[in-house]
């Protein structure tokens, strides 16, 4: 069955009624693309997450569930992404010092009975 078919008493899961939820924080450096696998590098599926754009000049973009549609983050500006199963986030950052990016994301564990997700991004 797949993770985002399953129901706890007839509701589906989202960000407000899920049990276990953990928060994780990433800091993408400046002049980067940062390729973030919420399965691979933290063993769980992010439900909600919060993009920051540091920068006070330059714009940002991102892509999620490897799609290949990159938004673009205004300078100094957020972007959220609730009640969703992302496994795959792509954050490509300004080029100047100090223009990071910060993403907060809230993740459920992966369940035991799942099989692992590789793939290349």
């Amino acid at each position: 069955m797949p993770f985002s078919n399953q129901s706890i008493n007839n509701f589906q899961l989202n960000s407000g009624n899920i049990p276990l939820a953990y928060p994780v924080r990433l800091l993408c450096p400046a002049n980067t693309t940062t390729r973030i696998s919420f399965p691979d590098q933290f063993l769980g599926r992010a439900t909600s997450i919060k993009i920051t754009n540091n920068s006070g000049a330059n714009a940002a973009s991102y892509d999620y569930n490897v799609n290949q549609v990159f938004a673009n983050l205004a300078a100094s500006t957020f972007a959220t992404l609730d009640n969703a199963i992302i496994n795959y986030l792509t954050v490509i950052t300004g080029a100047a010092v100090g223009d990071t990016v910060l993403v907060e994301a809230q993740l459920i564990p992966a369940a035991r009975s799942e099989v692992p997700i590789e793939v290349i991004v």
